[in-house]
């Protein structure tokens, strides 16, 4: 048998190791700069190393930060150990307490959250008692690019589901008044639809990782301001010819675009949620947009969170669920050019927001 209270003093007193190991590095003059963003309203404050980890960080985050407040609600320490010349992080456990997606066994629970990645290494904990979490890696320079784009996405979907949030795989445009959240599996054109949208009136959320709240009502957050897509897509959004990070290479990585510097206008925090879209790429005719059933809605969210959030799925899929039965569900079929796709979001859009009037004057 497990003795509870061995395990949580264990947990302890590796977390206050940990966090005294930054404090040592922050006590540096200038080796640790402090930025805020916000998330559904809910201010995090990142103590993050300057230079190559705030570079590898901070930019897919830039339009969410907001003035410096007293009391956070949650304190996130990011640095590495390679440009800062700090020690390395030592596993306070052994090679047994590993588990399915890097989760550590006597180190989880509803007060802290302990994971591991490997290829590259990358530690992350969070500690919900004090409200304090951490984010180490060995080498930020060796942070491939999917992780550039969404830096701390583990370690924030977690946070984000214990305080109320759902995490999730997907996109989102639309307008101020109501969007639409993009479901589906990696290359069905969740990301091919949702960045022709920066080229209409319609805004940007994301285009593939995003958080729902559901009170007062659903509404869709962002959490990054990048977006990526394959090299060949390029062709077909000519308004994003130079904006790609990586141009040198596209041979074997997506294009990535950090969009708060040539888009800001076009980008959007946060809306309430009108309907969920799945895309489906034909590359012929007209595209046109078809009612299609939940469950198949359902169905596509659940492969596609299974897939790449595992440590939040099971709370994902629940409230999926719900989400289902009180929103309606299409199929975006993208037919022969991607340019068709915005008016016909945009059309959908306030015919659902005329039902939605009609409905609150009955």
């Amino acid at each position: 048998m497990v003795d509870m209270s061995s395990a949580v003093q264990r947990a302890e007193a590796f977390y206050d190791s940990a966090f005294r190991k930054f404090g040592d590095l922050a006590a540096s003059p200038g080796a640790v700069l402090q930025r805020y963003i916000a998330l559904a309203g809910r201010i995090v404050r990142i103590e993050i190393s300057a230079g190559a980890m705030e570079r590898a960080v901070m930019p897919a985050l830039a339009h969410l930060i907001v003035p410096a407040v007293a009391e956070p609600e949650l304190v996130l320490c990011v640095w590495d150990s390679e440009s800062t010349g700090w020690p390395s992080m030592s596993p306070g456990w052994g090679p047994e307490a590993y588990r399915r997606e890097g989760y550590i066994s006597g180190f989880n629970d509803t007060r802290f959250h302990t994971g591991m990645q490997f290829e590259p290494i990358i530690l992350r904990m969070i500690d919900m008692k004090h409200r304090r979490a951490m984010y180490w890696t060995a080498d930020a320079l060796k942070l491939p690019y999917w992780e550039i784009g969404a830096p701390l996405r583990p370690l924030l979907h977690e946070w984000l589901q214990r305080v109320g949030m759902v995490a999730i795989h997907g996109g989102a445009v639309g307008r101020a008044d109501g969007g639409v959240f993009l479901a589906g599996a990696g290359g069905q054109g969740k990301s091919n639809v949702a960045l022709a949208c920066l080229n209409s009136d319609l805004l940007y959320a994301s285009d593939d990782f995003c958080f729902l709240s559901q009170s007062p009502e659903w509404t869709v957050h962002s959490l990054y301001c990048t977006g990526k897509m394959a090299g060949g897509d390029l062709i077909r959004h000519p308004h994003l010819r130079g904006a790609e990070s990586n141009p040198d290479r596209l041979d074997r990585e997506k294009a990535l675009f950090f969009l708060n510097d040539k888009f800001t206008e076009r980008l959007i925090r946060q809306m309430p949620l009108s309907a969920v879209l799945l895309p489906r790429v034909i590359g012929q005719g007209p595209s046109e947009i078809a009612p299609v059933a939940s469950a198949v809605a359902h169905k596509a969210i659940a492969m596609s969170t299974i897939e790449l959030s595992r440590w939040t799925g099971g709370h994902t899929l629940r409230k999926v669920s719900e989400l289902l039965r009180e929103r309606p569900c299409y199929e975006l079929r993208v037919g022969a050019s991607i340019d068709e796709v915005p008016p016909l979001l945009a059309r959908l859009l306030s015919d659902l927001r005329q039902t939605q009037q009609q409905h609150a004057q009955q």
